[in-house]
């Protein structure tokens, strides 16, 4: 029966009222920018579930992104492209397939990057809207908070439409 009930819950078109940040963060400014944005949902009446990808069961990962509404990856930037275990993490979320809607792009790089066009490139399968990208060089700034609480806000709106926050 258990097997039955998690097969029904994957083929259904649920959705969840929750956020899936998977990220690694090197230097600690992506971890900065994932920790405002979290906060910045909860304020917001939406879940987010962050995976810090250098410690995170996979396994854990695909589970809850089964039904979440929306993916938002966090990256910090390897030789212009998304670390290594981004790239395999945003490998497994096309290879599933999750029900997400939206997806966005949020990290940090040093000099230069190109982890928008390399994430977005991954995730082929992912039928979503992309909300956006953030990303900063070096440590966040006023401007990039306040471009994650808009992002917020966008997460927000969308989740409302799709009828998943829950009536004040």
């Amino acid at each position: 029966a258990l097997i039955l009930d998690a097969y029904r819950d994957w083929v259904s078109d649920r959705l969840a009222n929750r956020v899936v940040i998977p990220y690694v963060s090197m230097h600690g400014s992506t971890e900065v920018m994932v920790d405002h944005l979290v906060d910045a949902l909860a304020a917001r009446g939406v879940a987010a579930m962050k995976f810090n990808l250098t410690v995170t069961d996979l396994g854990q990962l695909a589970m809850s992104l089964i039904d979440a509404a929306t993916l938002v990856i966090g990256t910090s930037t390897v030789h212009l492209g998304a670390h290594p275990a981004v790239v395999y993490a945003a490998t497994v979320a096309n290879a599933i397939r999750p029900k997400a809607r939206h997806a966005a792009i949020i990290g940090s790089y040093g000099w230069a990057t190109k982890v928008v066009e390399q994430v977005s490139g991954l995730i082929p399968h992912l039928k979503v809207e992309v909300l956006g990208t953030v990303i900063c060089k070096g440590l966040p700034r006023p401007a990039d908070l306040a471009a994650l609480d808009a992002l917020a806000d966008t997460i927000r709106d969308r989740h409302a439409a799709l009828g998943l926050l829950a009536k004040a």
